[in-house]
């Protein structure tokens, strides 16, 4: 058994792995009469691919690259149909035919001005190892599909603010910023000293050049014996939470620029001044009330996408090969 197992992920593996470039010729799949090959697929997923390497490994990354194989071959089926479909409804009509173009120059254009000449925009294009005319292609097939997703999906959505408002009394606990603190700390070790009462009036010394005015920092830098001394004494917000918990507590208490009075603990005197501070809060509905709409248009975008990728597909041809 354990043998079997062995041989179907080498297997598994030598198949997803195999490169030549023979294979990359290999027909995936026809759409329509259009062929999808094993090169579309490996140039769709070689950048999940690169970052799967990087997060799993053995059996789990071989099942991992499967996954993103299969989605990217259903990915450039549904490319195929929608890319079909709108040269059907579109490139036969003259006036949605000649906007197609239009959108298409302008966007063309703004990439030239962007980049300063037709010269340089070339260039660069072939630096990045893009064939521009192909760009052009697949630009005007973005544009086109596009037009007819805004046209049998997009404008068939409604998002009505009675299910915002439901959305955002359901989910109210997604809707909250997290506070976060940064503070420079004065630390007086009890061991530097003879006695608790001289590290004490040593404190007292340096938050008496505190109040006269001297600079927080310039005297962390020279005075203080905490870890973070040699930068002023500066915690930063990364850093709050690897610091004690009940301190963390009590200097979120003050107030942005404030200094507090010497603080006791078992093992010297600390001062505290906050550098910046922000309480974490429940967003009101007003704050997150477009950011809902986004996520309510974009489910309902892909459950209508889906209806119509759906629709569409009872009259297309599609022949898978493996």
């Amino acid at each position: 058994m354990k043998f079997s197992l062995f041989l179907f992920f080498i297997v598994q593996f030598f198949f997803l792995c195999r490169v030549d470039a023979d294979n990359l010729k290999a027909v995936r799949v026809v759409v329509n009469g259009e062929i999808i090959t094993e090169f579309d697929v490996r140039n769709r997923v070689a950048e999940a691919f690169y970052l799967a390497e990087g997060n799993y490994s053995g059996e789990e990354l071989l099942q991992k690259k499967r996954e993103l194989l299969n989605n990217a071959v259903e990915e450039l089926i549904e490319r195929k149909i929608l890319v079909q479909e709108a040269e059907k409804l579109i490139l036969s009509d003259p006036d949605k035919s000649a906007a197609v173009e239009k959108q298409l120059e302008s966007f063309l254009q703004g990439a030239v001005d962007e980049v300063g000449s037709l010269f340089k925009f070339y260039e660069l294009a072939h630096k990045q190892g893009i064939d521009p005319l192909k760009k052009r292609v697949e630009l005007k097939k973005d544009i086109m599909v596009d037009e007819i997703l805004r046209e049998n999906v997009y404008r068939k959505i409604h998002i009505t603010p009675k299910q915002i408002k439901r959305y955002y009394e359901e989910h109210m606990e997604d809707f909250s910023e997290e506070g976060s603190l940064s503070f420079r700390q004065i630390f007086v070790r009890f061991s530097s000293y003879d006695s608790h009462e001289e590290a004490k009036s040593f404190a007292e010394e340096l938050l008496k050049k505190l109040k006269n005015g001297e600079k927080f920092a310039d005297i962390a830098k020279e005075y203080s014996q905490g870890p973070h001394s040699y930068k002023g004494g500066l915690w930063g917000a990364d850093e709050v939470k690897d610091f004690r918990k009940d301190l963390v507590a009590d200097i979120e208490k003050l107030k942005k620029g404030e200094i507090s009075q010497i603080v006791e603990t078992s093992i010297g005197y600390h001062i505290f001044k906050v550098e910046d501070v922000t309480h974490a809060k429940n967003l009101s509905f007003k704050e997150v009330q477009s950011k809902i709409e986004n996520i309510l248009f974009r489910d309902v975008f892909l459950e209508k996408k889906k209806e119509y990728l759906e629709k569409l597909k009872k009259n297309v041809v599609i022949k898978r090969y493996y």
